[in-house]
């Protein structure tokens, strides 16, 4: 066994495995590590190594959780809908109806490209990045995104953001969930801060932490900006329209 003393946001390098550790928080007897690895390496907590039965049982049952999942999302924007008639602008209640449609097409089978809504006044579709851990969250916020007229790809984890944007165009924002398994968010924000390839691209903490739970610096150096979970898809795409006018 070899024992290396590490402090705060210091990393080990794995080479040959294209891997690194970092030492993202240390709190009372609980440190917390930040693992980049290709999508190719599996990377599990100990009491996990022994348990690939359980593991699949999980994703098993993450799959079938995912029709209840979008019907109580078809309901809640029905419900949304409903609550708002009248108040919100013409255009974002086409958005919320656009959305229930879509997730009701998947749940019956006739799931089809997401339309998508030309850009006002002729302007470039904006591009995002949406890094979200939760497959359900993931494909809902970034169908929404899309039918708003935003241009989304998406990644699972910050080790998979991190592979996307080295062999894709630097999109506009990132959205980016800040708990996430193998390469959390502030080890993903630390990684693309410290490249001068993505300087000044926006980044968009999307998480149920709050931001002194993480440190992370507000601005171009860390995330420009937090939004809460769970999201309001209408304010996020205001948000994300005036960050990257």
């Amino acid at each position: 066994m070899l024992v290396l003393s590490r402090r705060l946001n210091q990393k080990i390098l794995l080479p040959s495995i294209n891997a690194s550790v970092e030492v993202v928080a240390i709190k009372g007897n609980v440190v917390r590590l930040g693992i980049i690895a290709p999508p190719d390496v599996n990377v599990l907590r100990e009491e996990l190594a022994d348990a690939p039965a359980a593991i699949l049982s999980m994703k098993a049952a993450s799959q079938s959780s995912r029709s209840v999942d979008l019907k109580t999302a078809c309901a809640e924007l029905a419900a949304l809908r409903e609550r708002f008639r009248g108040v919100l602008p013409p255009e974002e209640a086409a958005i919320l109806l656009r959305v229930e449609t879509e997730l009701r097409d998947i749940l019956n089978g006739k799931s089809s490209p997401a339309p998508k809504r030309p850009a006002r006044d002729g302007r470039r579709r904006p591009t995002a990045l949406l890094v979200e851990d939760n497959a359900n969250e993931r494909e809902l916020l970034a169908q929404f995104l899309r039918l708003a007229g935003v241009t989304v790809d998406t990644a699972g984890d910050g080790a998979d953001a991190l592979g996307y944007l080295n062999t894709h165009n630097r999109p506009d924002v990132i959205l980016l969930d800040m708990g996430m398994p193998r390469c959390d968010g502030p080890t993903a924000v630390r990684a693309i801060r410290q490249d001068p390839a993505y300087a000044g691209v926006k980044i968009v903490a999307v998480t149920g932490h709050l931001p002194g739970e993480y440190d992370l610096p507000v601005g171009p150096s860390g995330v420009d900006r937090w939004v809460h979970k769970p999201v309001d898809p209408v304010a996020l795409v205001r948000e994300l329209e005036r960050d990257i006018e």
